[in-house]
């Protein structure tokens, strides 16, 4: 079993520690920064294009953070989580996943999820989801549990908020190579930054915060916590050089 500490929230920088993230912290700060707000609050945006991080409302902003907490998890860890191939469907998953079928970009089905506890909901069961992976599995196994995936121009940058489980592919030129230790952090930083960027929505609105996050992972760098509206980079694939 890996270690979980609830007060351990960035990859540890002593390798032999081996804590993993809180994932059950990011609904309790999801449903502390959306209680009580109203629908034209939930759904302000702007969509011009040098606002890109207020591209998604808090409603989206919601919704997304479900999605990929389903998504990504159903896609890399579904051989941890259902060795017997007895996968769940809490949601279509070819209308969630990337492809020719998918329904909304990267987030839950708008005709069937909207109201923000059904969304929260669905969140819920992706962590449920990852507290198993972690929770059953040695940090070993984690990291000997490798993939390499084609690069973009965000994934280089954050990556570098990680300790250690995520590089460039020294065999594949422009791909990345992640562990399963990494991947894990990952998500649980893309979550906590979108629970920074709802926060960001709501000042934008003059709402009160309710929570103090944890300047960690992606939000170490200025697009993601706010020290500039600047976009951060783009999904762009890194160029592979003859």
């Amino acid at each position: 079993m890996t270690v979980v500490d609830h007060d351990i929230v960035e990859m540890p920088d002593d390798p032999t520690v081996g804590a993993m993230p809180p994932y059950r912290r990011i609904v309790g700060w999801v449903r502390a920064e959306t209680d009580g707000l109203s629908g034209d609050q939930l759904d302000f945006d702007d969509t011009s294009p040098d606002k890109e991080w207020m591209w998604w409302s808090i409603r989206r902003q919601v919704s997304h953070m479900a999605w990929d907490a389903l998504v990504f998890t159903h896609r890399r860890c579904s051989l941890l989580l259902w060795p017997d191939g007895d996968e769940p469907e809490p949601v279509v998953w070819k209308h969630h996943h990337l492809g020719p079928d998918m329904k909304y970009d990267r987030m839950l089905d708008e005709d069937l999820y909207w109201e923000v506890p059904d969304l929260i909901a669905k969140m819920e069961i992706g962590i449920g989801w990852l507290e198993r992976v972690v929770g059953e599995n040695t940090i070993e196994q984690l990291r000997s549990d490798t993939t390499s995936i084609r690069g973009t121009e965000f994934w280089s940058y954050v990556i570098t908020t990680l300790r250690r489980g995520a590089s460039a592919d020294p065999d594949r030129p422009g791909y990345l190579r992640y562990d399963l230790e990494g991947s894990l952090w990952m998500v649980f930083y893309e979550l906590l930054t979108h629970i920074r960027t709802i926060q960001r929505l709501k000042t934008r609105q003059g709402i009160a915060l309710n929570v103090e996050l944890p300047r960690v992972g992606y939000l170490r760098l200025p697009e993601y916590w706010g020290d500039t509206d600047a976009n951060g980079p783009s999904m762009k694939r890194i160029e592979i050089n003859p």
